[in-house]
This record gives structure tokens, sequence and C-alpha cells, in this order.
């Protein structure tokens, strides 16, 4: 049930015109009278929304933590020693070679 502000104010009125309209009493019984009443609202508001359902925290797992740099994998050129016949010699202890190097397997260690 929805009543206007002006039928709100015309009851409101009404009362104090009442309350005004009973024997007034002495200066010395003259007292002042506040009351708050609770009961049934009359009027609700116009939009009443539901709550809000917030689902359920998403968690996501911490990164792994790394210590250091990655591992490289070893070079190709790590692993083929070259060998020169004149002078002999493996590099790096023999700094140039009058003929063409011979790329070898390094020995099994």
């Amino acid at each position: 049930m929805m009543v206007s502000s002006n039928a709100l104010k015309a009851v409101v009125a009404l009362g104090c015109i009442a309350a005004a309209s009973v024997a007034a009493p002495s200066a010395a019984e003259a007292r002042v009278f506040f009351a708050v009443g609770v009961g049934v609202p009359l009027f609700y508001p116009p939009f009443v929304y539901p709550p809000y359902y917030y689902g359920p925290p998403v968690v996501y797992p911490p990164a792994p933590v790394v210590y250091g740099g990655a591992p490289t994998a070893p070079s190709a050129a790590a692993q083929t020693w070259y060998y020169c016949d004149n002078p002999a010699g493996y590099f790096p202890s023999v700094q140039s070679c009058s003929v063409p190097w011979r790329p070898v397997q390094p020995p099994a260690k």
C-alpha cells in the first residue's frame, strides 16, 4: 500500500489538531512528550535489489622459484677437438697448422 506524501502530511496535521483540542493542562502541569512508534512501514523503497553473490576466490599456485640461471646444453664445438698433423698436436696448444685441421672426438673419460 503506497501512501502519498500529501496524505501523510494531512494525517500528521489532523493528529496535531486533535492533540491541541484536548483540554490544555495548566502551566504547572504542562509537559512535552515525544514518542517513536514501531510498526508496519507505510511504504517500501521503490527499488530493492537482491544481494549480489560473489563466487569463491580464485587461487593461483605460486610460480616455481628458480635459483641461478637455467642450465645450458653443451655446445657442439665443446664436443669436438681439432688435431693438426704438421706440427703434431691439438688445438689450443698448437695455434697454427700448415695443413687443414682434422676434427676428432675427445677421448672418453
